[in-house]
């Protein structure tokens, strides 16, 4: 009975590689142009179902690719897998679902109309990630019968993600800003007015941050170096104690002015602190 069951299961699975073939072969090979999000998403996924097809031989996952990327084509909204619903163990779903939400974020806070290819490429790789990390319902790493289900390939995972990660990072700049945080003379500490931008930063950016911390013309370029960083550390820390991302907290001191001044002159406009993308 388990030889008939596995005859059974190489007979679907052949029946399916068939279908796949006929079924996709027109998709994979479509010159579909233009620099919309749609236009790329579909792009990618046509890259990717051409590797499963010619290159893994798993025509199951093409043809769930080529759907998905027909979909874009046409101008449908295609949200990328919901890890879910996609057998993934549970051990790997949090950070799955971790990265789906800041992907959706990034999507829906001006991504897909100013980043549209960026966010068609992470969108992608994460769909890439999602697949190998989900229970491979034919087996264990390439052995279609007999296993009882897993990770396909570990490095594969591994690999997907990484790639998924770095396409964010374009993807997720954020969708408004830069800010300007202010500050008293010869002063660090943020204001109720700084708090609020702060708070208006969290709301409205996604990814990570980078904060610039500058000075008036007042003081030695010594002195206003490491005040600049001072200015900087503090809007970072208030940002980081309430979930953001930095990649950078960096002064520039006096040496990058807002109000163009002499040497020692006291400018409010030049006391401030910038917060943009990475």
């Amino acid at each position: 009975m388990k030889m008939i069951s596995r005859l059974i299961a190489l007979g679907s699975f052949l029946v399916l590689a068939g279908c796949g073939t006929w079924t996709a072969e027109s998709y994979l090979h479509e010159d579909i142009q233009g620099d919309s999000f749609n236009a790329c998403l579909a792009r990618e996924y046509q890259d990717r179902a051409t590797s499963e097809a010619y290159v893994d031989c798993n025509w199951v996952d093409t043809a769930a690719i080529v759907a998905k990327g027909r979909a874009a084509a046409a101008g449908e909204t295609v949200l990328p897998y919901d890890p879910a619903t996609k057998g993934v163990l549970p051990s790997d779903l949090p950070e799955l679902q971790d990265a789906r939400s800041k992907l959706m974020a990034a999507l829906d806070n001006g991504g897909r109309t100013e980043r549209g290819c960026a966010c068609a490429k992470a969108q992608r790789y994460y769909d890439g990630w999602v697949e190998q990390a989900s229970d491979n319902k034919l087996g264990v790493n390439g052995s279609y019968f007999g296993g009882e289900g897993g990770p396909v390939q570990p490095d594969r995972v591994e690999a997907e993600k990484a790639a998924f990660y770095e396409a964010l990072t374009a993807c997720a700049l954020q969708a408004a800003g830069p800010w300007t945080i202010y500050f008293g003379f010869d002063k660090y500490n943020l204001t109720p007015e700084a708090q609020s931008v702060i708070d208006q930063i969290v709301a409205e950016s996604t990814g990570p941050l980078s904060v610039i911390g500058h000075t008036d013309t007042s003081g030695s370029n010594a002195y206003n170096q490491a005040l600049g960083q001072r200015r900087a550390d503090s809007v970072s820390n208030a940002l980081t104690a309430q979930g953001k991302e930095l990649c950078s907290a960096q002064s520039k001191g006096e040496t990058d002015l807002a109000v163009q001044t002499g040497d020692g002159v006291r400018e409010p406009l030049n006391r401030r602190a910038v917060v943009g993308g990475c």
